[in-house]
């Protein structure tokens, strides 16, 4: 019995033991994995910083001279699939203000950009409410602009479509500017004009334009 038990017991232990080394080598396996798809995605790291998909677009800036608003068009490359987040990536930008202190951005710094969608000739973008916060009719005019001809700057033709928390901008501004979508380039009034007096230009960057200031606390932008 004792020599039984003995054998038993020798048994036992060699099942154990064989039990023991599997979740070694299912460790190591894991192990393995994971150090493959690390360098996979070190990888897709390199080649995206280096070789990845860009997309080029202008972002508008304001700057002041003469008792003007004049706005500065700076040309960017950002690392994108496509247009979409090209000008996600663009508003971000144009919200977090210029590194170049003569400019600036009537965009209030605590909006966020919720939602971009491109179709075709559409552009839709969706702010957060501190989009609508603060300013009067100048700064309000002038923050439709930099949004508007940033988020066409690859196609100038396309209609933009603007909401805050997903309902269409209808009045911005406590002074009331009227937004009637869908907003172009061509159907933005007023305008931009270039400046009237040559000697204003040395004190204007060369690529500026000037903004023209409507006297009404209430401006409508109609569509063409």
């Amino acid at each position: 019995m004792s020599h039984y038990g003995g054998r038993t017991a020798q048994l036992s232990s060699v099942r154990l033991g064989g039990r023991r080394s599997r979740p070694r080598r299912g460790r190591a396996l894991q192990l393995g994995i994971l150090g493959f798809l690390l360098g996979l995605g070190a990888m897709g790291a390199a080649w995206w910083y280096t070789i990845g998909p860009r997309q080029t677009l202008s972002l508008y800036w304001l700057t002041s001279a003469d008792n003007s608003i004049y706005y500065v068009q700076q040309e960017r490359t950002v690392r994108a699939f496509d247009a979409q987040e090209a000008i996600r990536l663009a508003l971000e930008e144009l919200i977090a203000g210029p590194r170049d202190p003569h400019l600036t951005s009537a965009i209030p710094p605590q909006t966020q950009v919720l939602d971009v969608r491109v179709e075709g000739d559409d552009i839709f973008l969706n702010f957060s409410p501190e989009f609508t916060q603060g300013g009067g009719s100048t700064a309000m005019m002038s923050r439709i602009a930099q949004v508007l001809y940033t988020a066409t700057s690859q196609n100038p033709g396309a209609r933009v479509w603007i909401s805050v928390e997903g309902r269409a901008l209808e009045v911005l501004g406590g002074e009331g500017l009227i937004l009637d979508q869908p907003l172009t380039r061509a159907s933005f009034v007023p305008g931009f004009q270039l400046p009237a007096e040559p000697e204003a230009e040395p004190t204007t960057p060369k690529d500026s334009v000037s903004l023209m200031q409507s006297p009404k606390h209430r401006v409508a932008i109609t569509a063409s």
